[in-house]
């Protein structure tokens, strides 16, 4: 597995990714091919050349560029998780002054604006569950170097203050028992394991739309997800991150064991409900089936 990860993070050892001056655009036509109508190509190293896979035309222009980097700021707080786990675990000293290089590109998070919103407030994106994803990703890295004693002090500085203002974003807008709502919480624990922050990580564990209510109320007691099947496994993987940021914080909620047996149901679910074809039947506004068989 070491491996696997050096080889797969060797074309960012090698130069550093783009990242956007700019925050994501959600458009109907930025990012699609204006012939077939297929999404172009998510390419990282090409943040201004975007090429349709379908008809082989390539894209320019600043919507298409905007929504580019709607992926490529997900994809970059994923490099740096995985270089600093090369860090921590492979003892790569490279990937570490990469991973931290990657978080203090970011030192300019606040100019970023906070507007031009479909689904909350957001800087680097257009909604806040995508910022939410971003930002458990970016202490994801920064904790796996803290606890590495990797982190140098330039990055600390920086990842206080997206943390700090990343946090605040994210916590004024409350989806209360929404899938979206759960990836809030992974992403809030995560900010209180870094500041280390009890008062936080406690509203995030026990409030109204904390870990506790979504474990025993977002997931029924045959663990399906409330809002149809084709949320099911999103909320169920924010849910898990939520939890084991909380396991950091000191709180391990498998201890209890109707705790423990609600989580049990909510693993099991997706295949017990799984069609012969091993796809999620589309109930309530889901509108896709999902195959079990297929990575997500």
């Amino acid at each position: 597995l070491l491996q696997r990860l050096r080889e797969r993070a060797r074309p960012v050892l090698q130069r550093m990714p783009s990242v956007p001056a700019f925050k994501a655009m959600l458009t109907a036509d930025g990012g699609v091919c204006s012939v077939d109508g297929q999404r172009l190509e998510f390419d990282p190293w090409s943040p201004t050349q975007h090429r349709c896979l379908a008809c082989g035309r390539q894209f320019t222009g600043e919507r298409h560029d905007r929504a580019w980097a709607h992926q490529q700021h997900l994809w970059l707080s994923e490099r740096a998780a995985h270089l600093a786990t090369l860090a921590a675990v492979g003892g790569q000293a490279e990937a570490a002054e990469q991973a931290n290089r990657l978080l203090q590109h970011y030192r300019s998070y606040e100019d970023y604006p906070n507007r031009d919103n479909v689904l909350g407030p957001s800087r680097l994106f257009f909604s806040t569950y995508l910022e939410s994803i971003w930002l458990a990703n970016y202490l994801t890295a920064a904790m796996l170097l803290r606890e590495a004693d990797l982190v140098q002090p330039e990055t600390a500085d920086v990842v206080n203050t997206v943390a700090d203002e990343a946090a605040n974003l994210i916590g004024e807008f409350d989806e209360g028992l929404s899938n979206r709502q759960t990836w809030h919480n992974a992403a809030l624990a995560a900010a209180a394991v870094w500041f280390e922050d009890e008062e936080l990580a406690t509203r995030i564990i026990e409030g109204r739309s904390g870990m506790l209510t979504h474990l025993l109320h977002g997931f029924g007691a045959d663990g399906m997800w409330f809002e149809g099947d084709n949320y099911h496994l999103f909320a169920l993987r924010g849910q898990l991150l939520a939890m084991g940021w909380a396991r950091q914080a000191g709180v391990d909620m498998l201890a209890d064991a109707q705790l423990a047996g609600r989580l049990a149901a909510a693993l099991r679910a997706p295949t017990l409900t799984a069609l012969p074809d091993y796809t999620f039947p589309a109930r309530k506004d889901s509108r896709f089936g999902v195959s079990l068989a297929q990575p997500m």
